[in-house]
């Protein structure tokens, strides 16, 4: 599982320092947004200001300098932060044209607002809040909110602000505005009360990881004692990671929302908000590693069958949780790289994937074939470890199905590998550790043994046979098989299933018994040799 995180936090950084590189290419035209003139620009973003739309609002102002994934939160605020700004100065004539590529709206002490034009499809001019205007409006508000609304501001209607409806939606502003003057102060780049609310917030975060993570873990110990495998130590490590994953997870979803009444520096808050969504998705990625293990390993507890299918659903559960671990680290990189903007080279990387694909597939091609196949024979079970396979002149038991090869153990105690491609492909011939064996004898009796003789060794053997434990009772087949050159072939066949006794003893006690009754019964046995000139010859 740690692999998988290395591989993923190592995803991530590759994603920002592509991210950086993106930032330094000049933005595709279809992308751009905008207004075709400042007048229009401004009162788009009155009217939606008048209407509480903060989204419509929002496409007023260029957010690209913004991660994606944080764009929306930060970008209302500054919204609301430039609306009552504009409110409190005296904005310059917004022409319906001009031939610059900027325009300053109003000036202040502490930086300008400044409008910027931007190529757009059809070489179109395009008018947003520029980039550098979103950057200084921290600064901007904070000189401006000491100056009271001018009269007649676009930004009062009946009834007061239009503010006060849609504040709700960045309530940091309220925070601020309702924070007393001692506690603005600033020591080392933050006001004292963000000091204050970040070690509150370190604090509050702890607290809630512990709130939550106490019950969630009671409540994983209940579900896995219902399931009969409570107290199995097995389940306690990955109960406690998922339980301090997921409960931490929520204490880092209340920070972030903490975190956003602070009123932090743009590029403070940035980084903060940032790293608080890959942390949180760091420790998504552990939850759901941790749980894919879990439900692995109460499928293989669950299944209490014969070892040989049990080994074949290890398998298959083996390659099921690599697989689910494949696919859950793609969607968390995808997911950062939403976040963080990488889309552009995103494409590129996917791009420069399927010409690569094709070399990596044909370069492993056998590999691959080797693997899918030990999926197909993990779902398809044709055996299970310790059945025995015969196949192209080759004979061996099952040891082991892995997912390039299955061993086999020979008759001369060998390993044989074998690729699962070729127990794929090929037919087999599968006997199962529980297969039946054939028992089988013939006595050789001359043709002047007495009939009554042999009619008592056949009843004799059948008792013998039925006596036997593990024999099939319909198998038994016992009398004169046929009538040779040399004498009478008289023979004894039962099937036996496999018991606490090794069969091959028992058929060898078998043989001695059926040998010693005929000899009871003082039945002539006859023998066959070859004798020195080549000639057969029989004798009793």
């Amino acid at each position: 599982m740690w692999q998988c995180v290395a591989a993923l936090i190592g995803c991530m950084a590759s994603v920002s320092i592509v991210q950086a590189a993106d930032s330094t290419e000049a933005e595709p035209v279809a992308e751009v947004r905008g207004f075709a003139s400042p007048k229009s620009l401004l009162n788009h973003f009155m009217k939606s200001m008048h209407e509480g739309d903060l989204d419509a609002a929002m496409t007023c102002m260029d957010l690209e300098t913004i991660p994606p994934g944080v764009r929306s939160e930060i970008g209302e605020r500054f919204t609301l932060e430039l609306a009552l700004v504009l409110e409190r100065l005296q904005c310059a004539e917004m022409p319906d044209a001009t031939k610059e590529d900027l325009f300053t709206v109003a000036s202040t002490g502490a930086g300008e607002i400044v409008l910027r034009c931007r190529t757009g499809r059809g070489n179109e001019r395009l008018w947003q809040f520029s980039s550098e205007t979103i950057e200084l409006m921290p600064r901007i508000f904070r000189s401006v909110m000491v100056l009271p609304p001018m009269a007649g501001s676009l930004m009062m209607q009946e009834g007061g602000p239009i503010v006060n409806a849609v504040q709700w939606r960045a309530p940091e502003i309220a925070v601020w505005l309702e924070m007393p003057m001692w506690l603005k102060h600033h020591i080392g780049g933050f006001e004292m009360y963000q000091w204050i609310g970040l070690a509150m917030i370190a604090m509050v975060s702890w607290v809630v990881s512990q709130i939550v993570g106490i019950p969630l873990r009671k409540i994983l110990h209940r579900i896995a004692g219902r399931s009969g495998m409570g107290n199995d130590n097995l389940w306690q490590m990955p109960i406690h990671k998922s339980a301090r994953a997921a409960s931490w997870m929520v204490a880092l979803k209340a920070a972030e929302w903490m975190v956003l009444l602070l009123a932090l520096p743009l590029a403070t808050l940035d980084n903060v908000l940032v790293g608080i969504k890959i942390v949180n998705l760091v420790l998504f990625t552990i939850l759901g590693l941790t749980l894919i293990d879990f439900a692995g390993t109460w499928i293989r507890q669950a299944d209490r069958a014969a070892a040989g299918q049990r080994a074949m659903d290890d398998l298959l559960v083996a390659s099921g949780v690599r697989i689910a671990k494949i696919i859950l680290v793609i969607v968390v990189v995808i997911w950062v790289v939403s976040i963080l903007g990488a889309q552009s080279s995103v494409n590129r990387l996917l791009a420069g994937l399927g010409i690569g694909g094709i070399a990596f597939a044909l370069a492993l091609q056998e590999p691959l074939k080797n693997f899918f196949s030990s999926l197909v024979l993990a779902a398809d079970r044709p055996f299970g470890v310790g059945d025995t396979l015969s196949f192209e002149g080759v004979k061996g038991k099952v040891e082991h199905v892995g997912f390039r090869t299955t061993i086999l153990r020979t008759k001369l105690n060998t390993r044989l590998v074998v690729p699962n491609t070729t127990l794929v492909s090929t037919k087999l011939d599968t006997h199962g550790g529980n297969a039946l064996k054939e028992f089988n004898v013939v006595l050789p009796i001359a043709f002047q043994a007495d009939d009554s003789a042999l009619q008592t060794l056949r009843v004799r053997v059948v008792d013998l046979l039925n006596k036997e434990p593990g024999v099939q009772q319909d198998s038994i087949e016992v009398g004169i098989v046929t009538l040779g050159v040399h004498g009478i072939e008289f023979g004894a066949k039962a099937r036996f299933a496999k018991g606490a006794k090794p069969l091959w003893s028992v058929f060898g006690e078998l043989n001695m018994q059926v040998l010693a009754i005929a000899k009871q019964l003082g039945l002539p046995l006859q023998t066959f040799a070859l004798r020195s000139d080549g000639v057969g010859h029989t004798g009793p």
